[in-house]
């Protein structure tokens, strides 16, 4: 998978936040806002810089990456309060960028889809909130490790909940409610009147029921979703970030979707 030219590429700060502009052409453009995974203890703009410039091709949305505070030396809510006021600011000013701020979407992928179903959360109820959510193998339950895919996949080789309540600790500390549902999204009490998601899970993935619940909530509240999961494949993480041929699929789900939400006919 390989990104076409894009008309431009800009570090800025939302803030005090470091974003990464991607505009694929010089016309107005709709915005994505992308929160990068890494079990918010890593990833930063340069961890997802591949995956940003594809999303701008295809999509013909300038993409924004957003950057936030990792723990644990920034626990909880440091990245969400980065997440939101990032956010915030991109859409009060996207104009300077090219953008259209009244029509948007928040992507995130593992910790960052758990950001960007949080902010999808946070602006229901505002105007001009986001047309879509595209999670992507996110985390969602912080407080009870206890989904089947958590259990099948506790511990061994590659990503492991073992590992994810490693991360979990670090970015919580022992004194966080884990049943907020800024930690643990799926816990919130009502996801009415949310934008439209696509959700992507991988078979083998811990993190595999997250995603698959949440998206059999959101259709038991009225909102549309697409939910894809890929099989015989582990937790993307990696693999998401570098734009390797094997997400081919999921990616493909994803940017459809927001090409479709974002340029509708």
């Amino acid at each position: 998978m390989s990104a076409g030219p894009l008309y431009s590429v800009e570090d800025a700060m939302a803030g005090l936040v470091p974003i990464r502009v991607y505009r694929p052409t010089s016309d107005i453009a709709p915005v994505v806002c992308y929160l990068h995974g890494a079990g918010f203890i890593a990833g930063d703009l340069d961890s997802h810089d591949q995956i940003c410039r594809l999303l701008a091709t295809r999509i013909g949305a300038v993409v924004i990456a957003t950057d936030y505070r990792l723990a644990p030396e920034h626990p909880f809510p440091a990245a969400i309060e980065d997440a939101f006021s990032a956010v915030e600011w991109i859409l009060d000013n996207a104009s300077q960028f090219g953008a259209d701020g009244t029509k948007w979407a928040v992507v995130g992928d593992s910790a960052g889809g758990n950001l960007a179903a949080v902010v999808a959360q946070r602006w229901r109820a505002r105007p001009h909130g986001p047309v879509m959510q595209a999670l992507v193998c996110p985390v969602l339950e912080l407080a009870d490790f206890d989904l089947p895919s958590h259990r099948a996949y506790a511990d061994g080789d590659g990503f492991t909940t073992a590992m994810m309540t490693q991360m979990a600790d670090l970015y919580l500390g022992d004194t966080t409610d884990r049943r907020d549902p800024l930690v643990s999204p799926a816990r919130a009490e009502s996801l009415a009147g949310l934008p439209p998601a696509v959700i992507i899970s991988a078979e083998l993935d811990p993190l595999r029921d997250d995603g698959e619940m949440y998206a059999r909530r959101l259709v038991e509240a009225g909102v549309p979703v697409m939910s894809f999961r890929q099989p015989n494949m582990a937790h993307y993480g990696v693999l998401w970030c570098r734009a390797a041929p094997e997400i081919a699929p999921g990616f493909s789900i994803v940017a459809d979707a927001l090409t479709s939400a974002l340029h509708p006919r």
